[in-house]
C-alpha cells in the first residue's frame, strides 16, 4: 500500500515540478531578438481584378505552378461561375458573405442549393462538375496542389 501511494505521489509531482521551472509567460512569449519578424512569402505576381469584378489575391504559391497554393477571391454580388471542373482537388473556406456552390453540370440558380456562409468549408474533388453564384459580396480562400486547371463545360442544348 505504501509503495503504491509513493508511486502515485511521484506521478503527480513529476509533471508539476517540470512545469514550475518554466513560467507560462515565457512559453507563450518566447524571447525574440530586436528587429526579428516573420517573413512574408508572396508569389512574385500582382493581385488582379477581372472584367467580371472578381478580385484575385495570391497568398502562397501559384495555381499554375507545381506545388501547394492558396488564393483568396472576392466575388461581387451577381457574379456567376458557369459549370466547370478542375484537374485536382480544391479546398474552399468562405471567409465573409455567402456563396451558392452546386455540384452539377447544368447551371440553374433555381435548383435547390445551400448558401455557404462564413466559416463554411467545401471540398471540390478533381473532375467534379460544379458552378457557383453570389447574391452578396463573398470572400473565399481556395487552396490546392498545382498545377490546377479550370475546364469549362459546354452548355447542354435546350430541348424545344
Amino acid at each position: 500500500m505504501k509503495k503504491t501511494a509513493f508511486y502515485a505521489m511521484a506521478m503527480l509531482l513529476v509533471p508539476w515540478l517540470s512545469c514550475t521551472n518554466h513560467p507560462v509567460q515565457n512559453i507563450a512569449s518566447p524571447p525574440m531578438n530586436t528587429g526579428e519578424n516573420a517573413k512574408m512569402i508572396l508569389p512574385p505576381v500582382k493581385d488582379t481584378v477581372l472584367a467580371s469584378g472578381r478580385k484575385n489575391i495570391y497568398l502562397a504559391g501559384l495555381r499554375t505552378k507545381q506545388g501547394f497554393f492558396t488564393e483568396r477571391y472576392i466575388f461581387p454580388p451577381g457574379y456567376k461561375g458557369m459549370p466547370h471542373v478542375h484537374n485536382s482537388d480544391l479546398y474552399i473556406t468562405i471567409l465573409s458573405g455567402s456563396a451558392h456552390i452546386v455540384q452539377e453540370k447544368k447551371f440553374d440558380t433555381t435548383a435547390p442549393s445551400i448558401a455557404y456562409g462564413p466559416g463554411s468549408f467545401v471540398v471540390i474533388k478533381a473532375d467534379q462538375p460544379h458552378f457557383e453564384w453570389f447574391t452578396q459580396e463573398c470572400t473565399m480562400q481556395v487552396s490546392g496542389i498545382g498545377p490546377n486547371e479550370t475546364y469549362y463545360l459546354p452548355e447542354e442544348p435546350t430541348k424545344k
